[in-house]
């Protein structure tokens, strides 16, 4: 049986994202407008990949496209016999993705386009339920957000929406003045995101009704972290602020450049990098106070959310390098500095050990810009490659 091919190269409005960023902080160059997102999908740890037109489910133990197999659990043939995989590209149905797909439910993912449409497709098959795709108000180049019956989906020009899970009609729209490029934290039916018109939003989930909004002083493009009661996010401003539920700056840590990614918190410890190539860590039981700083770790941009596990803190860069730093001290691990072929743009996914899928230690995964390593992942402990997907 034939796997649906629901992704068609589509010109995107690239110069208008540039200059979104631009209008909205000063600052250095703005970030390219092309990555990739990768997530994992579901307990299976099965990683959602998308990037331009292409769309893919990979096996965390060898990095191949899941096989597909039918009600059986027979594996799917296609006509010379060959293993059917979960790859969708190349469809009569234009669209872009930069955002990774996510389950609606045990059956159903949904993929935000760029394109302003969401497709549904089964996630066993592969087909696209809904080929043309339902139209929605704006470009979506962020993750979505779920509750239990509702969606969440930031647009890049501007506003937020909310659609309703159980048929992707609209529940309700919110008004912000530039993009909203990142996915909203949803904490006890509050949605808090930032925008490119420098203002952090409090949202109520059902209603869509503003409880609070707060000056950044800069653009944001990462979803805001919570610990302890407290929301933590950096801006374009150079800054990390810690936040009061109720909207007030309880206090703020100033940092060499731009915070891209959303702050990774553990232990009472916040780590976060900044298009500079600074890693630093700070500590959040008093005030935001610096703990260490890991200078000019990479020699372009650290996008993303640092990974944190065990004795580590792993981050990539522009630089087309992937980094392991000492979780005490953020020095460097020389030796297990790795590079790929292309920038990395992505969030860095942590596999766990699962014996059933025959995965023995924790594995890092990254995506990258380049099709000939467009995921890539290493083991933990020894940063020793252990698959990497090629893009067809």
């Amino acid at each position: 049986m034939n796997i649906p091919k629901i992704f068609k190269r589509h010109r995107i409005l690239g110069a208008a994202i540039l200059i979104s960023v631009t209008i909205a902080a000063c600052g250095p160059a703005p970030l390219g407008t092309s990555w990739p997102a990768i997530s994992k999908l579901d307990d299976s740890q099965n990683i959602a990949v998308a990037f331009g037109t292409h769309v893919v489910l990979l096996d965390p133990t060898t990095g191949k496209p899941v096989q597909l197999r039918n009600s059986e659990g027979q594996m799917r043939v296609d006509e010379a016999g060959n293993p059917l995989g979960w790859v969708l590209k190349d469809n009569e149905t234009p669209a872009q993705f930069y955002s990774a797909p996510i389950l609606l439910d045990d059956d159903t993912l949904l993929a935000p386009s760029y394109d302003k449409k969401l497709f549904e497709v089964d996630a066993a098959s592969g087909r696209v339920e809904n080929p043309a795709g339902t139209p929605i108000d704006g470009h979506i180049v962020a993750n979505v957000t779920l509750s239990d019956d509702l969606i969440f989906a930031g647009y890049s020009d501007r506003n937020l929406a909310a659609f309703n899970r159980s048929d992707l009609s609209k529940r309700w729209t919110f008004e912000t003045g530039h993009g909203v490029w990142s996915a909203p934290l949803l904490q006890d039916g509050t949605l808090y995101f930032p925008s490119l018109d420098h203002f952090l939003y409090a949202v109520d989930a059902e209603s869509g009704q503003q409880r609070w909004k707060l000056d950044l002083d800069g653009a944001a493009t990462s979803s805001p972290a919570y610990a302890n009661d407290r929301l933590y996010v950096g801006s374009f401003a150079r800054k990390i602020f810690e936040i009061s539920m109720e909207g007030e700056i309880l206090s703020e840590f100033n940092t060499e450049d731009w915070v891209w990614g959303t702050p990774a918190i553990v232990d009472d410890v916040l780590y976060a990098a900044d298009v500079g190539g600074n890693v630093y860590a700070l500590n959040i039981s008093e005030g935001l106070t610096l703990r260490w700083k890991a200078a000019k770790v990479a020699a372009r941009a650290i996008r993303m959310t640092p990974l944190v596990h065990e004795d580590y803190v792993v981050v990539a860069s522009r630089d087309h390098r992937i980094y392991w730093l000492n979780l005490e001290d953020g020095s460097v691990i020389a030796d297990r500095t790795r590079e790929l072929q292309g920038e990395i743009l992505t969030d860095i996914l942590l596999i766990e050990p699962d014996s059933e899928r025959d995965i023995s230690e924790p594995l890092v995964v990254v995506g990258t810009l380049a099709p000939q390593e467009l995921v890539v992942a290493f083991t933990l402990e020894s940063g020793e490659r252990q698959w990497t997907y090629v893009q067809q």
